[in-house]
């Protein structure tokens, strides 16, 4: 009687372990995306020429970044570029020597996808409201995401507000790219995604 509790109790244990799964959430934007996007505004901000108000005191005016989603990021990527090049970012207008004002007309992304084979079919079954559905069989396809951002500069005398200089334009995107060849998946993109340090993979049992 004992040994047929102990394999019960074994039995469950092992049911109830083998069912566990985790928990699983998802941001409001997929890691591809904000990544297309990140590598996008970090080249716009390292192309805009920046450079060349080395050793200044800059106060940056963020009021038109108001309407963009990803304005903290832009801000940072700026005031990292400057203070590489020794710039000193001042919290007032009146403390610095030149304005820098960045406006963001361009910082989305979009997609497209190309396919050579069948698509999703479903088919009625006769007399009855199911349908079965026969799943997309790809020969050759092509899912493509992209991201695109256009920027542009206004540097003024802090002082007077007199217009130094103009950057009317700086472009930059990236993209990645799902494949399907012969039903045999891969990707490609145009930007690094390997982690800094890699480290092993961990296991945790429960």
């Amino acid at each position: 009687m004992k040994k047929a509790i102990l394999f019960v109790a074994v039995a469950v244990s092992l049911l109830i372990t083998g069912c566990t799964a985790p928990w699983i959430t998802n941001t409001a934007r997929s890691a591809v995306e904000q990544y297309l996007l990140a590598i996008t505004i970090e080249r716009m901000t390292e192309h805009a020429g920046l450079e060349r108000y080395k050793g200044k005191k800059i106060f940056f005016d963020y009021s038109y970044l108001v309407t963009q989603t990803d304005k903290e990021y832009v801000k940072g990527r700026l005031e990292m570029i400057v203070s590489k090049y020794h710039c000193l970012i001042v919290a007032k207008q009146e403390d610095a020597d030149i304005m820098i004002q960045p406006l963001c007309g361009v910082l989305a992304t979009d997609h497209d996808v190309f396919l050579i084979g069948t698509p999703v079919l479903p088919i009625p079954v006769p007399y009855c409201s199911l349908n079965v559905v026969i799943p997309e069989i790809p020969i050759f396809k092509i899912q493509n995401r992209r991201a695109y951002g256009r920027m542009a500069f206004n540097v003024f005398d802090a002082k007077t507000r007199q217009c130094l200089d103009t950057i009317p334009f700086v472009n930059a995107s990236s993209y990645f790219k799902n494949w399907i060849i012969l039903l045999i998946p891969f990707k490609t993109h145009n930007f690094s995604m390997d982690d800094a340090q890699k480290t092993g993979i961990e296991f945790d049992f429960p």
